[in-house]
């Protein structure tokens, strides 16, 4: 097919980051006409055509994407429990493309999703594949479609799904020219439907002889030791192709392969950060964080491995996707556009709230929402009625409020995708959170000094009385000492000169320990904020005891709620339960709760109901509970009555705001004084957290009260620069490397507002408005922060990455434009994982294709981690192929030294054999010592 036009091919890639490498390479033999090339993922193709013809296949003209935040968003709609979300969604994947059986209670899941998708007019990405296929199978379609290629490319071929592989065998059926490429042998995404047999299907429908078949034989990065053993463990699957070549490598290794076995993961997790750490001092440093990678299965040995490296100084990075959609202002700008372009769909309202609101004021409203019927808007807008004006969550709130109402107004004052990204991106996005914020734990609070609560009580009878309030000369920091104190309620502030008969007096020695401009700034804090409260008074304090540490298995043993009113505990409920399965050592270890011990206790079901008649219409508040109790208690309830009939609080969010160290529950209690009687009994722990909660938040009051008032900032940044520097205590020292932008800034008035003062006063010997600016820094600073920051100055690499995407649908009216730049953007989730240069990796095993590093260890090459075991005990065969490959691919990343390891027992539970060492004539041994 030499001299076939450009524009004539159509490429389908795994991700969009490989069109564009495809297309970076083909630049140098085309040219520009490597724009007329049609290239992308298989669901940007569906996508596309379903905007041409989706009405044959009954989709509404200008249809939805829905990613799966909105996915999981219309969920939480349906009453879906939060913990199933992604296993619900992967078995609609694997009933669409395998037929597999949902079962009673997921088919009713599948069916209301279905249906309230189609009300929203919202597709997700299985749904564009199925559609497509059903459009290609209308002959008239299919004909107009396949005219416009000649010749079909097909990377990553081993990805794709029958449905998927259809929807290509349809658009080549007139000209046969189709080229794949791909690897039966690292096909693991069964759960999207990718069956390596489809390269059996595709050789007997194009009658593909094996001498048309091309073996990439040469192995650039493993050296032989590695990909003998790799070659070994998949050479006990079935081959897709009888006559496979064997691979050749020319790259050397002094590393063997290494397989070691440890008791428990706590063994195996100390001896993996010691190597790292020796393996790095035997290289001189020459061995970079980046060149190490720690592979497994499940996400939690990726937590637990996280928390061990951090803790002995190691830096590492639990690599997140990185596809365009994973970068947080993209996200911002993802939950703007669809906000324009759906302005009355409430879930696109929620997410650009969750985009831009703190997890644990989000949580919180949700929490709520639940409790009182409201909607998550309506909670909202009510806590920002309710809460006092200078309360940070109203401030929040409100400002995301007004964000999303401005949105409607951008939409329309804008023609053009790109100037209206550089609108929204012309100002800083992302979460809430202020410079006070950020620096909490070293700010004190107000209500901590005598002296702001002293002239606090004063200035307080001042503003009730009608007093004014008199404030000496202090070298000019008087002036923005006045604009201060007149944020705290007072009508009448004179300074300077004579004080007027009646006058409240306020000088520095008011406040000898915080200065005139840090004390005075307290003291408004401390005014400001006094009306704000704990809003969680009443509530239900739960916990739970189980069998395991497993989440989807353990079953309860221990059962307890605690009543609170007015922030006292007035009533308990308790009772131990009678599990259907054993347990473990290490349950027992932690709880003492034996077998014996509920041998008499009732069932689950049988204490179901009074629990849940104690604990009534209250929000359940639990500690780790989205993670560990409430997904346990919604799975053993959830066929009883009301078993999902409750709202919910996680106090982990709240207290990871508010603390940097420990926010383990007993750790808390020590913090706050508690007794925490017994850890792991669950009467004991949910007193405890009956009164560590409280004690939340209360410190969550103390909090807003340091954060408060960030509005004046510019005039405190003002009243330290004018300040003796050498008398400033170390807070405000502190403070003053911070707020200078604050006063400097384009948005402040505050060196108007003192070069007026200044001036009406008529005092020579008063630092000029240019002496102020350089005690702050100096012009130069003062213009860079005044500059204009165009998109590509504030965010230049966010915008490089978007240029190339706005331009590319810069056709048509805006409306069309923002729906296509939001296909593209959701469709960039496929976009894999990144590695981390300067931290070691961790990475999951599925998301390690394309990568490669020096150092690879494969953590929990067990069986109870690699191979899946259903409920009834038998290996189903295919799962068995694919967790081998799994591992195939996990252990090809490696260039130079390969350790894998297994352990006996992980998190208290026995992992089983270790069939796929085996299968590789590797025994794992003990570690040297």
């Amino acid at each position: 097919m030499l001299g076939t036009d450009p524009a004539r091919i159509c490429v389908f890639t795994f991700t969009n980051k490989a069109a564009g490498e495809i297309a970076e390479r083909l630049q140098k033999e085309l040219g520009d006409r490597v724009d007329r090339l049609k290239r992308g993922t298989i669901h940007a193709f569906c996508a596309e055509l379903l905007r041409e013809f989706g009405e044959r296949v009954d989709l509404q003209a200008g249809f939805g994407i829905a990613d799966e935040p909105y996915q999981k968003s219309l969920l939480r709609r349906l009453r879906v429990p939060p913990k199933m979300h992604k296993s619900v969604l992967e078995a609609f994947s694997r009933h669409r493309f395998r037929g597999d059986s949902l079962g009673h209670r997921y088919q009713k899941y599948y069916d209301r999703y279905q249906r309230a998708a189609a009300e929203r007019n919202v597709a997700d990405f299985d749904t564009l594949v199925l559609k497509t296929a059903q459009l290609l199978r209308m002959d008239d379609v299919a004909a107009v479609i396949r005219m416009r290629w000649d010749v079909v490319l097909v990377d990553e071929f081993q990805d794709l799904n029958p449905i998927q592989y259809a929807i290509v065998r349809r658009l080549v059926q007139d000209h046969r020219h189709v080229f794949a490429v791909g690897d039966d042998e690292q096909s693991v995404y069964s759960w999207t439907g990718a069956d390596p047999r489809v390269f059996r299907s595709f050789q007997d429908d194009f009658g593909i002889s094996p001498d048309r078949v091309v073996h990439l034989r040469d192995n650039r990065r493993c050296p032989p030791a590695i990909l003998d053993s790799a070659r070994r463990l998949v050479s006990h699957n079935p081959s897709q192709f009888a006559d496979r070549k064997i691979q050749q490598t020319t790259h050397q290794s002094p590393f063997p392969v290494e397989a070691l076995g440890f008791a428990d993961n706590d063994g195996e997790t100390g001896w993996i950060v010691d190597d790292i750490a020796r393996d790095r001092a035997a290289s001189g440093g020459a061995l970079r964080y980046g060149d190490v990678a720690l592979l497994y299965r499940t996400h939690k040995i990726g937590s637990a491995l996280e928390s061990a490296l951090l803790n002995a100084g190691i830096p590492c990075c639990l690599a997140q996707g990185r596809a365009l959609a994973d970068d947080k202002v993209v996200a911002y700008v993802l939950a703007a556009l669809r906000v324009i372009a759906n302005p009355d769909d409430e879930i696109h309202h929620e997410l650009f709230y969750k985009a831009v609101l703190p997890e644990a004021l989000f949580d919180s409203a949700r929490a709520w929402a639940e409790e009182t019927g409201r909607t998550l808007i309506h909670q909202l807008e009510h806590m920002a009625r309710t809460l006092p004006r200078e309360h940070g969550d109203a401030r929040k709130i409100w400002r995301g409020f007004y964000a999303l109402k401005n949105l409607d107004a951008l939409g329309k004052t804008h023609t053009s995708l790109g100037t209206l990204v550089e609108n929204i991106l012309s100002e800083k996005v992302g979460t809430y959170r202020t410079i006070l914020e950020d620096h909490q734990e070293e700010l004190s609070d107000p209500a901590s000094h005598e002296e702001v609560v002293a002239l606090a009580e004063r200035v307080l009878r001042a503003a009730q009385n009608g007093t004014s309030i008199w404030i000496p000369r202090c070298g000019g920091a008087e002036i923005p000492a006045r604009k201060i104190v007149l944020e705290m309620g007072i009508r009448s502030v004179t300074v300077g000169g004579s004080a007027p008969d009646g006058a409240l007096r306020i000088s520095a020695g008011d406040l000898p320990s915080l200065g005139l401009g840090l004390g005075l700034f307290k003291t408004a804090q401390l005014l400001r904020t006094r009306g704000f409260t704990n809003s969680f008074r009443d509530f239900t304090a739960i916990d739970l005891e189980t069998t395991d540490k497993d989440v989807d298995r353990a079953e309860i043993v221990e059962l307890a709620a605690v009543r609170v009113r007015h922030g006292r505990i007035v009533d308990q409920f308790h009772s131990l339960v009678k599990p259907r399965v054993p347990i473990t050592s290490g349950a027992l270890g932690a709880h003492g709760i034996s077998e014996s011990d509920v041998a008499d206790a009732p069932p689950f079901e049988a204490v179901w109901g009074k629990f849940r008649e104690f604990c009534g219409s209250d929000v359940l508040v639990a500690h780790n509970g989205y993670m560990f109790d409430f997904p346990i208690l919604r799975r053993m309830a959830a066929k009883l009555p009301r078993g999902a009939d409750f709202s919910t609080y996680d106090t982990l969010p709240l207290a990871r705001t508010l603390h940097a160290t420990s926010r383990r529950l007993e750790h808390l209690a020590k913090r706050y004084g508690i007794n925490a009687g017994r850890s792991h009994r669950a009467l004991d722990d949910c007193h405890t957290l009956a009164r560590v909660f409280p004690a939340l938040s209360e410190t969550r009051v103390e909090y807003a009260r340091k954060t408060a008032l960030v509005n004046l900032l510019d005039q405190l940044g003002v009243a330290l620069a004018l300040s003796d520097r050498s008398s400033l205590c170390d807070e405000a020292r502190k403070i003053f490397e911070l707020i200078p932008p604050y006063s400097l800034g384009r948005h402040s008035d505050c060196l108007d507002f003192y070069q007026g003062e200044a001036s009406a006063c008529g005092d020579d010997e008063l630092p000029s408005v240019d002496d102020l600016i350089r005690q702050l820094g100096g012009h130069q600073l003062m213009e860079k922060l005044r500059a204009e920051k165009s998109a590509d100055k504030r965010y230049p690499e966010t915008m490089g990455r978007l240029r190339r995407l706005i331009e590319a649908c810069a056709e048509g009216e805006l409306p069309a434009q923002i729906c296509a730049f939001l296909e593209r953007a959701v469709l960039s989730k496929y976009d894999g994982a990144a590695a981390e240069h300067g931290r070691v990796n961790l990475l999951t095993l599925h998301s390690t294709k394309g990568l490669e590093f020096s150092r690879v260890y494969i953590v929990g090459v067990e069986d109870e981690q690699m191979i899946p075991l259903p409920r009834d005990g038998v290996v189903n065969q295919m799962e068995l192929e694919e967790a081998r490959r799994l591992l195939y691919v996990g252990m090809t990343r490696t260039r130079d030294r390969l350790v894998m390891t297994r352990v006996k027992s992980r998190a208290e539970r026995s992992t089983g054999g270790h069939r796929f060492l085996d299968e590789m004539g590797l025994r794992p041994r003990a570690p040297s010592a």
